[in-house]
């Protein structure tokens, strides 16, 4: 098996019906597999709502009010698909060409701000109290740690921007507004703090710039919503 490839496949729990699979050699003997998703995008027409002064003061209504704000890639291409004929679906037999992955990529963030006033503008405190991941695409997604931007490699940073951006290549502001190689991650202290996942980054995870009641605000800082799921290879 190769140390690095893209993998496409249907479903949501693929990034960009393609998933990242990078198997690490400090691993396990057995090594794993890190998929990284596409950005779960929040529609702001609901988060807008409920900002500020306006926020849940329950758990209970934060994951009912994360959820109702959730957008996954795989749900958009299919519902954006007949007002967006230029997405291209994968079949049993086919899956995206590179190409068509490009188009996808701008057509899905077209129709989520058009269709769905979706940008990547999710409130900190939110991300922070609700397991938005596991709600979204499953039990085994996760946030990204602290500690798993620390466990990868340089050359996985490069294989990890060269193939989020080369994906997203020739979407103009769609892609690099949508799909950004800024993050929300779960820092060691257990706080949210914005991660870094470009090569070369002389930092990593660092705090957000807002703090106290600014924190359930809605956030314009360009990060997005990634999950991550590692899976021992057997």
């Amino acid at each position: 098996m190769n140390r690095r490839h893209l993998q496409h496949a249907v479903g949501s729990l693929l990034f960009a019906a393609a998933a990242l699979a990078a198997p690490h050699a400090h691993a396990a003997p057995a090594g794993e597999r890190v998929e990284i998703s596409s950005p779960i995008f929040p529609k702001t027409s609901v988060l807008y709502a409920r900002e500020g002064a306006l926020f849940p003061a329950t758990l209970a209504e934060e994951e009912a009010m994360a959820h109702d704000a959730s957008l996954t890639f795989e749900p958009l291409l299919v519902s954006c698909q007949p007002t967006h004929p230029t997405i291209t679906l994968a079949t049993a037999s086919s899956s995206p060409t590179p190409a068509e992955l490009v188009t996808n990529y701008a057509e899905v963030a077209k129709c989520a701000y058009e269709t769905y006033t979706a940008k990547p503008y999710w409130i900190p405190q939110l991300v922070s109290d609700v397991d938005i991941c596991a709600t979204e695409l499953g039990p085994d997604w996760a946030l990204p740690s602290e500690a798993d931007l620390a466990s990868f490699t340089e050359a996985d940073f490069l294989f990890i921007a060269d193939t989020l951006i080369g994906a997203a290549t020739g979407t103009s502001n769609w892609g690099t507004f949508y799909f950004s190689l800024g993050i929300f991650v779960r820092a060691a202290d257990g706080s949210i703090q914005k991660g870094d996942l470009r090569p070369g980054a002389a930092v990593r995870v660092e705090p957000l710039p807002v703090t106290g009641d600014d924190l359930k605000r809605h956030y314009e800082g360009g990060l997005a919503l990634r999950c991550i799921r590692r899976t021992p290879l057997e």
